[in-house]
């Protein structure tokens, strides 16, 4: 259950706020762990337009953004071709020890 929390003490200074170092300080972390949770990779893609327009077309077809299709869509082929190559390349399900990955998980 959770403690009941102390009011804040804030005072207004001109234009910005004076808070409390200690709350200070711990938005600021929860603050740099929320970024660092949300952070993401960029990719570029060098298509031509009719691929493109395809794929925006599937997108809008489906109601979803067409960069959002292209993940999921990206995403899902990858687990598929995972798991072909697995169960192509899988050691002989007798053999005591012959052990599977488990499937990767969306991000």
């Amino acid at each position: 259950m959770a403690r009941p929390r102390k009011p804040l003490d804030i005072k207004v200074v001109a234009e910005r706020v004076e808070e409390d170092a200690d709350i200070s300080e711990v938005v600021s972390r929860l603050e740099a762990e929320a970024d660092r949770e949300l952070a993401t990779r960029s990719v570029t893609l060098r298509w031509g337009r009719g691929q493109i327009a395809v794929v925006k077309r599937a997108a809008a077809i489906l109601g979803v953004p067409y960069q959002t299709y292209l993940k999921q869509v990206v995403f899902r082929q990858a687990v598929a071709d995972i798991e072909h190559a697995e169960a192509v390349l899988a050691p002989d399900p007798h053999v005591k020890g012959a052990a599977r990955r488990s499937r990767p998980r969306a991000s």
